[in-house]
């Protein structure tokens, strides 16, 4: 279908009805998230009382991208992008049910937990791979940047205010029921994507495609190694991962146990890091797509003058506007990010590309997340954020090293 036939007006990219009602129901599905990233950590608290499965539930999630997510993006590259992603979020909308249904009929919780975060998190896995895949097909080549702004830009205010409302909620109705509303917006965002029905691809022929499963994984890793843009921005959305990926666990440890500060401070930081969060990502859908790197670089660079002055402070306040200028920072490296993954291949490989990237960049996350637990532990707030801020330039240096040649707006991959 030629792009002409899938976007036969080229008015406002909120005149486009299927744009908007992707961004309606991922809205609601990040306003559920943010919501649960507040109540399943109290219920877990609550149940066992233990730090340590709490960081245990967070791994199980985490942990099905590791074990599926290579192959993931070889299968949804073959299959109905649109159906994968409803059979995703209908199926999270069920397991996340299962919680406050447990709590009702007096079920032990911590096995359901463990077994809803293992399920939860190979169906992300999935719907992440066709979702990112989808939305070259709903909005315009040059709407890319704008496109993929807007939605970080509704997940950041989406996380701005649904910690607050989490809160309140699980000390009204508990935890397992303030989960329930993150099951109801997955289902909202299943409703939603029904409405994308009339403009998917038309499924590719069998005989065109082949079959031979490594060698399509060996097309995804050549589509992201042999493009010295995406690889750049791959390897500089890693390392700011890697350092930055524990940053509202290591900005609440640095109030409270640092700087002495109250819970209620830690919060106005954490709303403060979402605001400049939301505002990076709305900068960044402007910027246009041969900036996109040395914009990159600079909110990286940014990110490290952030830590840097959180590191170097004895003031709250300063620790405030420090955590603003790391959300702008952040807001910024993400978009470019993830407009790069989608506009620089084809839509056949996306997928691959999609689960290829984010392994590499959540595995550097995830390694972050221990180094930077240990280094609080030994050294305390200072120290980690004065080495946060190293990591950080020295994630630019090599990126720069890595990105050789010409930009090119646009690679189209076979």
């Amino acid at each position: 279908m030629s792009e002409r036939e899938l976007f036969p007006t080229r008015k406002s990219i909120f005149s486009n009805r299927r744009f908007l009602a992707l961004l309606s129901g991922q809205g609601i599905s990040y306003f559920g998230d943010a919501i649960a990233s507040v109540a399943l950590p109290i219920l877990i608290l609550s149940v066992t009382g233990s730090g340590f499965v709490m960081g245990l539930v967070g791994a199980l999630e985490l942990a099905p991208l590791f074990v599926v997510g290579l192959p993931a993006g070889v299968w949804v590259d073959r299959w109905n992008r649109r159906t994968v992603m409803l059979f995703a979020d209908f199926g999270r909308a069920v397991f996340m049910g299962i919680i406050p249904v447990a709590t009702l009929m007096h079920i032990k919780l911590m096995p359901v937990v463990f077994t809803v975060a293992i399920a939860s998190g190979i169906l992300s896995v999935f719907f992440g791979a066709a979702y990112t895949g989808m939305i070259p097909r709903i909005v315009a080549p040059d709407e890319l940047g704008p496109a993929n702004g807007y939605f970080e830009a509704v997940e950041s205010a989406a996380y701005a205010l649904g910690p607050a409302i989490a809160g309140v909620l699980t000390a009204k109705i508990g935890p397992s029921w303030t989960l329930g509303l993150d099951a109801c917006s997955f289902l909202v965002s299943a409703i939603s994507i029904l409405s994308l029905r009339a403009y998917q691809r038309k499924r590719t022929d069998s005989s065109a495609v082949s079959r031979d499963f490594f060698a399509e994984m060996r097309v995804g890793f050549q589509t992201v190694f042999n493009d010295p843009v995406l690889k750049t921005i791959t390897l500089l959305w890693g390392g700011n991962r890697f350092v930055f990926a524990a940053l509202i666990p290591t900005l609440t440890f640095f109030i409270l146990k640092t700087l002495h500060g109250s819970p209620e401070q830690v919060g106005i930081a954490v709303s403060l890091y979402a605001v400049g969060s939301l505002v990076g990502t709305l900068v960044a859908s402007k910027i246009p797509e041969r900036d996109g790197m040395a914009t990159a670089f600079c909110a990286q660079g940014m990110m490290a003058v952030g830590s840097t002055l959180i590191a170097t402070t004895q003031w709250i306040p300063m620790a405030f506007m420090s955590a603003a200028i790391l959300g702008l920072g952040e807001g910024m490296v993400l978009v470019i990010y993830l407009t790069y993954r989608v506009s620089r291949v084809s839509e056949q490989v996306v997928g691959r590309v999609y689960t290829i990237t984010s392994t590499a960049t959540q595995g550097m996350g995830a390694l972050g997340y221990i180094i930077v637990g240990s280094l609080l532990s030994i050294w305390g707030g200072h120290i980690t954020w004065i080495i946060s801020s190293t990591l950080s330039i020295l994630g630019i240096l090599s990126s720069f090293v890595v990105w050789k040649g010409p930009f090119v707006v646009r690679k189209d991959v076979p």
